[in-house]
């Protein structure tokens, strides 16, 4: 995968492109399906409408409504004028209007591939996840080494909650892609997150955490 070519891999009637943008470094995806051309694409950082070049996305899904993954929303809904979903108890941090509401569960048609919704809260209240057959795009939900940043105890807990019901229930060889940094496994976070919790954690632990510690 380069700059170039976003291609990040390809497998049977799904590609998927990765285009790494803005000054936080965040992964947006593209989800195409191969059979009809249809794009999905996840997130919108700054710089994103710039580098699809040619790809013509269908939709847009975003997976919370932090500011580095919408900067470059109002410029994509401008000029595409496409649907743009989002979980709608994130909707109000998003900068556009006319959002299409997400809930657990939905699904998505990308040609003839079907992304369902995971709703995991903890990093936002509308945090989501989307997974297709043995992949997860998980946001800002989970990354390798550790959950996204949350900003209360309480938030802590509830992405742990989303991380043990929602995501590591999934097969251990699914890959995430995160919106940060490269792609993990859900194996290799379950197995961490355990071993992490079963060290035990502060009842007022909250931020930035490392399963590692």
């Amino acid at each position: 995968m380069t700059a170039s070519d976003p291609v990040l891999l390809t497998m049977g009637e799904m590609e998927i492109l990765r285009f790494v943008l803005g000054p936080y470094q965040v992964n947006a995806y593209g989800l195409v399906c191969r059979d009809s051309g249809e794009t999905l694409l996840i997130d919108a950082p700054r710089g994103i409408l710039a580098a699809l070049g040619e790809v013509a996305p269908k939709a847009v899904v975003l997976t919370h409504g932090h500011r580095d993954h919408t900067e470059g929303l109002e410029e994509v809904a401008k000029e595409l004028r496409v649907p743009i979903f989002c979980h709608d108890e994130d909707a109000a941090r998003i900068p556009v209007s006319g959002l299409k509401p997400l809930q657990d569960g939905d699904t998505l048609s990308v040609g003839s591939l079907t992304v369902r919704v995971l709703h995991t809260p903890g990093h936002t209240p509308g945090s989501i996840c989307l997974h297709w057959a043995n992949v997860l795009f998980s946001g800002d939900t989970l990354f390798p080494r550790g959950p996204g940043r949350t900003d209360s105890p309480a938030a802590f807990r509830q992405i742990l909650t989303s991380l043990e019901k929602r995501i590591f229930s999934l097969p251990v060889s699914t890959l995430v892609l995160p919106g940060h940094g490269p792609p993990t496994n859900v194996g290799v976070e379950r197995d961490a997150a355990r071993a992490f919790l079963e060290r035990g954690v502060p009842d007022d632990l909250f931020g930035d955490v490392d399963w590692g510690r």
